[in-house]
């Protein structure tokens, strides 16, 4: 099976799921997020937001496989950016997934609380044989993780 191509997406990036090309996926998403007008910091926080979601496709959905499919759709929405991934892996259940504070400082499980601490939207479901993980961000959104 192959994972479909997204519809009106402006640009769609397809990958084998081997960590050694997310650097190729944080550049793309980062020139997206500049372009769309998110300040730098904003910007370095949606590329740590997708770098995570993809890392856990990798490691969750492929169990470390590198042969993997995977795909990232970029896409301007009113007012932000949309980032659609897809991959061909094992689906993902909700109901296991870690709900902690990121003050919680120990090891592991806080890729999603902080996914959800960036961006304004987080949706997956698993559809058509593939998983998709919707991740969306207004410019004008107050939600930035911060020192304060």
């Amino acid at each position: 099976m192959s994972i479909p191509l997204a519809p009106d997406g402006v640009l769609e990036l397809r990958f084998k799921s081997h960590p050694r090309l997310l650097h190729i996926v944080r550049s793309v998403v980062g020139q997206a997020a500049a372009m769309r007008g998110f300040a730098e910091e904003e910007t370095q926080f949606i590329i740590l937001a997708v770098d995570e979601a993809c890392t856990n496709v990798i490691r969750h959905a492929y169990q470390g496989r590198t042969d993997g499919e995977m795909s990232i759709c970029v896409r301007e929405i009113q007012d932000g950016i949309e980032f659609l991934l897809r991959d061909e892996g094992t689906p993902a259940d909700c109901s296991c997934w870690p709900k902690r504070s990121l003050d919680e400082v120990r090891p592991g499980g806080l890729g999603l609380p902080l996914i959800q601490a960036v961006m304004d939207c987080m949706e997956y479901r698993c559809t058509g044989g593939y998983n998709e993980l919707r991740l969306a961000k207004s410019v004008h959104s107050s939600k930035v993780l911060s020192d304060d």
